[in-house]
């Protein structure tokens, strides 16, 4: 194996294990799930898929660990095999595909396994097993339908390149270039001066 190689895969191992001390001292919350069985596959799935709808639009779930954030270490058995089963489950439950990052770590001599993925800003959000879930903090909550067409509203207007309609008094404007300043950076605002909100015109 080549240095350059060898010193990629070291920095590689070196930041997965960051992310897992820093999550461990975070503990649960609206971005961190935490399993302590891989017979809870169905319940860590569901909160990955709460916490890719939300707006911070990713998630983390690690089967190990109890509530209360201690290592409780994955059942004994295939690791590898675990890893795929996860992967399977993931690929035949997501609807649109989630393409998360599965990896096993050690932690207090235990093995772990970290599920990491993210939904990308043109899916309005991901269903599991047929169901829409959102994360508010460290709570799950399934999506109604209204709730669903909401976000895929809200999410698609995003990417839609106009003319716009307000939902008040009917202006319609081309292009909008209102921005804001949140915690997450500058975004776009859709606030027309007479109270109401731009959607797309057509």
């Amino acid at each position: 194996m080549s240095e350059p190689l060898i010193f990629s895969l070291c920095g590689e191992i070196a930041r997965m294990r960051k992310k897992l001390t820093d999550m461990l001292s975070l503990g649960e919350g609206q971005t961190i799930e935490f399993k302590k069985s891989l017979a809870l596959r169905r319940e860590g799935l569901e909160a990955l898929c709460a916490m890719v709808n939300s707006d911070f639009a990713h998630g983390n779930v690690i089967f190990g660990i109890d509530p209360s954030g201690n290592v409780v270490g994955v059942e004994a058995g295939n690791l590898d095999k675990a890893q795929r089963t996860l992967s399977q489950a993931i690929i035949d439950g997501f609807d649109p595909p989630l393409n998360p990052e599965i990896w096993v770590e050690t932690s207090e001599d235990k093995s772990v396994i970290l599920v990491a993925a993210k939904r990308l800003s043109t899916v309005p959000y991901h269903e599991y097993a047929g169901r829409a879930w959102i994360r508010q903090g460290s709570e799950n909550s399934q999506l109604t339908l209204a709730e669903k067409n909401h976000l895929r509203r809200s999410r698609d207007r995003a990417h839609h390149p106009g003319p716009w309609k307000c939902d008040r008094c009917g202006s319609i404007v081309v292009q909008l270039i209102s921005v804001k300043f949140t915690d997450k950076g500058i975004e776009k605002t859709y606030n027309c001066d007479c109270g109401g909100e731009f959607w797309p015109a057509s």
